[in-house]
């Protein structure tokens, strides 16, 4: 989740695709609300993975964020002021960035400081391979706020993870260090947060010892059938609109605005 944030500068880019030969290196840039992902983040998030993805010469991927921190989610600030039809197209655009990283040829290494919070940390699941700093912290806050998990989350967690422990992270909505995430294999590897770029560029140089097309078959039948994820992203477009359309969740946004905790009444889902 965000932090209250002022206005980005005009022109100002909040992702950035950096080129290193055959790596590409796509930068969430918006510090000030700890890389959270507004309407323009995510568009020019899709927008980048589009162009990677049909872009022969890139062999490998790697997401981040700047100053120290992956992504804290949806930027709730922003979505508590839209409108049911623009959180909708908001929610469906989000979830284009899951099928944009589940879909492209090349494997794409989430390389994880700080915070990878809600909608972080479901980006992050999408990614083929995760590595993390040992003082990153992950947590699926969205019921805290009156929400449910999108970016299929509630297949990718589970398939990840467990549904043991998926439930956990899900509905106690508890922070889980790095050292635990590893050991539950929701992240490949922990690592020193000092050792992190290090552990991401050799990650991404053994990629680069194997086959492209090798790697891009074997990504396609780990990831098993493409309609079962679409279901899931189907489906959790209509759920989260259900709970958008209640009272909690607009309490929950209107609360997080206000940097207070929400008070939620009985209410029935």
């Amino acid at each position: 989740m965000s932090l209250p944030s002022p206005s980005r500068p005009e022109g100002a880019s909040s992702v950035h695709v950096d080129l290193d030969g055959p790596v590409a290196t796509i930068s969430l840039d918006r510090p000030e609300t700890r890389n959270a992902l507004d309407r323009v983040t995510i568009g020019a998030l899709v927008e980048a993975l589009r162009a990677l993805s049909a872009d022969a010469a890139v062999r490998v991927v790697v997401l981040t964020g700047r100053d120290g921190t992956f992504c804290s989610g949806d930027d709730l600030r922003e979505a508590g002021t839209m409108t049911r039809e623009e959180f909708r197209a908001h929610i469906e655009l989000f979830q284009e960035v899951t099928r944009c990283l589940h879909s492209m040829p090349q494997p794409v290494i989430a390389s994880i400081a700080g915070h990878a919070r809600g909608g972080g940390l479901e980006v992050a699941l999408a990614c083929d391979l995760r590595i993390a700093a040992d003082d990153a912290s992950f947590a699926c806050p969205e019921a805290r706020w009156g929400l449910t998990i999108t970016n299929g989350a509630s297949r990718l967690l589970t398939r990840t993870i467990g549904e043991t422990r998926a439930r956990e992270l899900v509905l106690l909505g508890d922070v889980v260090d790095a050292v635990t995430a590893e050991r539950y294999g929701l992240v490949t590897r922990a690592v020193p947060a000092a050792e992190l770029d290090a552990a991401t560029r050799a990650c991404a140089a053994r990629l680069l010892e194997a086959s492209s097309r090798a790697l891009c078959l074997n990504k396609r039948l780990i990831a098993g059938p493409a309609e079962t994820l679409e279901a899931a992203l189907r489906a959790e477009v209509e759920v989260v609109m259900r709970a958008f359309d209640g009272p909690h969740a607009q309490e929950g946004m209107r609360a997080f605005r206000e940097r207070r905790q929400p008070t939620f009444e009985v209410e029935q889902a």
